[in-house]
């Protein structure tokens, strides 16, 4: 059987019907999203132990948060490894004060945790942080999900360009929905 997609109207479509047929809030859609988003960075995280590959003795994560409800994404599941004893490097590529709705309500959350963002909104900020970002054994990249559209702009370009480079220099890498700056319904 091939593999199937959606795109980004389907995705929206179900989304749609799941918050005013079934009645499921946004903020527990994100929530479950997150979640399970987390498990398959925990199995990741256990097969490069199992392979040998992770660098620390605790498995240390980077998640990359944008300004959408990708990022809102990411940071259920920054706290979800938090609370899993993974350590995590939280970084935002938008000011999370600048967030709003379940996006911003997960920033809150995971900066009540003590799981603060680091703020990469600049190629000044991505630059004080590759240190930080080189150290992770995986990097989350919660950017730019299916509702993106047209080309990636501003220090976004850098931001995607420096995990690709950190990828291809032996970091693991799991993009949520799909990888930054690609379109979900073109492929490019």
């Amino acid at each position: 059987m091939a593999e199937q997609f959606l795109t980004r109207e389907q995705v929206r479509e179900v989304d749609r019907l799941a918050i005013e047929q079934m009645g499921i809030a946004g903020a527990v859609l994100m929530e479950n999203a997150g979640r399970n988003a987390a498990d398959v960075v925990l199995d990741m995280l256990e097969e490069l132990d199992d392979q040998g590959m992770l660098r620390h003795d605790i498995p240390r994560v980077a998640v990359l948060c944008g300004g959408g409800n990708n990022g809102g994404d990411g940071y259920v599941i920054a706290r979800h490894l938090y609370n899993s004893g993974v350590e995590v490097a939280l970084f935002s590529a938008k000011d999370p004060a600048e967030l709003t709705g379940d996006a911003k309500t997960n920033a809150d959350i995971a900066q009540r945790m003590d799981l603060p963002a680091t703020l990469i909104t600049n190629e000044a900020q991505l630059s004080a942080n590759l240190d930080e970002l080189r150290s992770a054994d995986l990097i989350v990249d919660a950017l730019l999900g299916t509702g993106f559209t047209g080309d990636v702009r501003g220090h976004l370009i850098e931001v995607i360009r420096t995990c690709n480079e950190l990828h291809r220099d032996g970091a693991a890498l799991l993009a949520i929905d799909v990888p930054s700056g690609l379109d979900c319904d073109t492929g490019e």
